[in-house]
């Protein structure tokens, strides 16, 4: 992961760049602020060192290391991060374009879509991967994902390849009756980007809460269930105008079903060359019918 920090990263992405780097008693003040983020950052500095069980000059080296001049510039930041996550697509609404536009629609999006990537990267831990991928992979887990009324399609395209490469992979909308089947086996896999959906965050809790161990992929701007999950994942929302964007969180849902592959191996392989042998059959079955003649 790098340590490298960019002016566009919110804090909980510079912290986690930083997490390795930091003192015990910086990481004090880290671990604070995330257990109410954004709101734990956004009390005096008297106040943040007392939670944390530290001093004031601890809390602003801190801040200093996170690459801002001082305390105002950090509780400036959390306060824009606090307001982007009541994010509004109407107010982002796209307008006409002026004759002065000379750049192209695909010249936009092209910057956009790459840049959300490059950022998404550039703040994703390897260790949280890893993490991640030991909970799909080992055989005593059942696996089960949920997401809300838009990313519920990244639920689904994780839950179609895992379900080819290891048994005991459902899908499931955030419901009481889908937790039923909840126990302390089980791994939670819980999508949940701006405008953060309050059944999902519920239903997430109430998994926790029965003992099933969770892995939450959401924005930068961190769902309030991030405090919560045993892996946190996290995907650039940026795209074009006016709603967020799942391309970088389609690519982190890729880079999770290739690692699990590549961890399951034989077992996996071998399941899929069954589904894939299934399915030939199947086209096969297809393209000899012969439909019967129409009568008149």
């Amino acid at each position: 992961m790098t340590t490298k920090i960019e002016n566009n990263e919110t804090v909980s992405e510079r912290i986690r760049a930083l997490r390795d780097r930091l003192s015990p008693a910086e990481l004090a003040v880290a671990n604070a602020i995330s257990e109410n983020y954004p709101m734990g950052g956004l009390v005096p500095v008297v106040q943040l060192a007392a939670n944390s069980g530290t001093s004031p000059p601890t809390v602003v080296r801190f801040v200093k290391k996170l690459g801002f001049d001082g305390y105002a510039e950090f509780q400036d930041t959390l306060r824009n991060e606090a307001q982007n996550r009541l994010f509004s697509p109407v107010g982002s609404y796209p307008h006409n374009r002026s004759g002065q536009d000379e750049t192209s629609p695909s010249a936009q999006a092209q910057f956009a879509y790459l840049e959300s990537i490059r950022n998404t990267f550039a703040s994703l831990s390897d260790t949280e991967i890893a993490k991640a991928v030991e909970l799909l992979c080992a055989p005593e887990h059942d696996i089960v994902m949920v997401g809300g009324h838009f990313s519920q399609v990244l639920a689904q395209q994780l839950y179609r390849y895992l379900s080819i490469l290891r048994p005991q992979v459902r899908v499931c909308a955030p419901e009481i009756h889908s937790l039923v089947d909840i126990r302390s086996s089980t791994v939670a896999v819980v999508f949940d980007f701006r405008r953060y959906q309050q059944t999902t965050i519920n239903w997430g809790m109430d998994a926790l809460n029965k003992g099933a161990k969770i892995i939450l992929v959401t924005d930068q701007y961190l769902s309030p269930f991030a405090t919560k999950a045993n892996v946190l994942l996290t995907a650039s929302n940026k795209g074009l105008e006016p709603f967020d964007s799942m391309t970088a969180a389609f690519a982190v849902t890729e880079l999770l079903i290739s690692e699990t592959a590549r961890a399951l191996g034989k077992p996996a392989r071998d399941r899929l060359a069954e589904f894939v042998q299934r399915q030939d059959d199947e086209d096969r079955q297809i393209l000899k019918f012969d439909p019967p003649a129409r009568g008149f």
